[in-house]
């Protein structure tokens, strides 16, 4: 069953998704039915949803799977393409990627972090999810979860994050990315984002994924994210957080520091750390059988 996608004009031009067909060629054809919409969610924003329907359902609780900031499918392409041959899946895009559709002139408030969280708070509620799902997000997303769940707004069966940010680290030399025009980032992406990636990130699919979702973003709403996160700090007291939260941290991961994912585990009363041998592994089929093993353990 296909659903009509419907491509709605915003300020800044129509938005900018994955048609279904692509979406199938990009998983290589997995076993499932996959419906994308436009749902919407807070202030007038209305965020693009994949939900992947598997023909042999393993009876597990549904996946709430929110990606990082201005993350691409094509990043989480080995991982979803495995994972949807078994498992219901909604893949929720957050408002500052492309596919998000706002028909008003945006501000930086938009992109505040208790934003994101009523964007998820009202779509699993439109999507019926309830406290009956496993919440899974990487960096911002999740950062979002871990947020939402510290305000009461969220609440699920457990929680696996990948690299959750604590607070968002700007450097010296970043400083002007926050002041300049939008229309400055193409450069500025080129010659200083880019070289520092590379110099910065040790495992090269990485800096690939990277690459791809900066070269990709849509760079207004990517100013005003940076403008309204530079200086987010995650709520400090997180033991109000009752359900089970897998931190999963990658040795490897020279972007996002582990101590702020061991410090985060320490401070949930069911929290725990997964170590996985690279950022690689945490976007691949390989992370299933972890998620699988620490959700038996935890969330039952």
């Amino acid at each position: 069953q296909n659903r009509v996608n419907v491509q709605a004009h915003g300020l800044f031009g129509p938005d900018d998704y994955m048609e279904l067909e692509d979406v199938k060629s990009l998983l290589d054809n997995p076993d499932c039915e996959i419906q994308s919409r436009l749902v919407e969610g807070a202030d007038g924003f209305h965020l693009r949803v994949y939900s992947f329907f598997p023909h042999h359902d393993s009876g597990a609780v549904p996946v709430a799977f929110i990606p990082g900031w201005t993350s691409v499918m094509d990043g989480w392409a080995p991982l979803l393409a495995e994972w949807a041959n078994t498992r219901v899946i909604h893949y929720i895009e957050t408002r500052e990627k492309r596919s998000a559709n706002i028909g008003r002139r945006i501000r930086k408030d938009d992109f505040q972090m208790d934003r994101h969280v009523e964007d998820l708070r009202i779509i699993t509620d439109a999507l019926g999810l309830g406290s009956d799902v496993l919440w899974f997000g990487s960096s911002l997303g999740a950062t979002v979860i871990l947020h939402g769940l510290q305000e009461g707004a969220l609440d699920g069966k457990g929680a696996f994050l990948v690299a959750p940010n604590s607070e968002f680290r700007f450097s010296t030399w970043q400083i002007p990315f926050v002041a300049a025009p939008w229309w400055c980032y193409p450069p500025l992406i080129r010659l200083f984002g880019l070289p520092y990636l590379k110099w910065r990130l040790k495992e090269p699919k990485q800096y690939i994924r990277y690459r791809r979702t900066l070269t990709q973003a849509h760079l207004p709403r990517l100013k005003k994210s940076v403008q309204a996160n530079r200086r987010y700090a995650l709520p400090t007291d997180l033991s109000v957080v009752n359900i089970p939260v897998a931190i999963c941290v990658a040795a490897s991961d020279t972007l996002h520091t582990g101590d702020d994912s061991h410090s985060i585990a320490d401070s949930l009363p069911n929290g725990e750390v997964v170590e996985v041998p690279s950022n690689q592994y945490a976007h691949e089929g390989d992370l299933i059988p972890d998620v699988n093993a620490w959700e038996a353990k935890s969330c039952d």
